[in-house]
């Protein structure tokens, strides 16, 4: 029951980041319901980290295109929730009279462009294990989770819209390829909040990377 409820809330919408360096949120797949998708602006982005030979530096979507990147990490701007008797709030614990459970949500996506298993070590984030340049329809994706650096068990996974289970003890998991094309492999990790202005902590991460025919 624990995992069908959070692999409910980690399938709900997706980010994702396009051929052209730009960061999306919606639903992916769905290219002809109006308003299923919608391009992050760049006052919503927190961090735009490139990794190009196992350095890591900061960027912007501007310059990635003419500098080349093996692999970039978005973080978005985090926001507070509160759920009221009236609705949710998107305030802090501490801003609302009547709260019932708060929250802080922690979102990122990885956009992997070549064979480079080197983590970002910044906050919650999947790191791929098999070569890319391999992969097709039909293998298996070996991940690896992290957080800040460290490898991370029990943490829940989606792939696309389908909650397909949690790391192991060692952080690992194995996810088979179902379709070419862009591939959007999610994770969700809760942590324990404050108390003043959020009951707990929720990270999500995605993971990029895309099958080619």
């Amino acid at each position: 029951m624990i995992l069908i409820g959070l692999g409910s809330q980690l399938v709900a919408h997706t980010l994702w980041i396009d051929d052209n360096f730009k960061v999306h949120q919606g639903h992916m797949h769905q290219e002809s319901l109006q308003n299923s998708k919608h391009r992050i602006a760049k006052q919503e982005i927190d961090n735009f980290l490139c990794l190009k030979d196992s350095i890591v530096k900061k960027s912007n979507g501007n310059t990635i295109a003419k500098s080349g990147c093996d692999a970039i990490f978005v973080t978005l701007h985090s926001g507070y929730y509160t759920k009221t008797p009236y609705g949710t709030k998107k305030l802090s614990k501490d801003k609302i009279k009547m709260p019932i459970e708060s929250w802080e949500s922690i979102e990122s996506v990885k956009r992997l462009y070549t064979d480079n298993k080197t983590p970002y070590r910044h906050g919650l984030e999947l790191v791929l294990r098999n070569n890319l340049s391999g992969l097709k329809v039909g293998d298996k994706a070996r991940l690896t989770v992290y957080y800040k650096g460290k490898v991370l068990s029990g943490v829940i996974l989606a792939n696309g819209h389908k909650t397909i289970g949690m790391s192991d003890k060692n952080g690992h998991v194995n996810i088979k390829i179902r379709h070419k094309g862009l591939q959007n492999i999610k994770a969700s990790y809760t942590r324990k909040g404050d108390g003043v202005k959020c009951d707990k902590i929720i990270h999500t991460t995605t993971l990029n990377f895309k099958i080619n025919p």
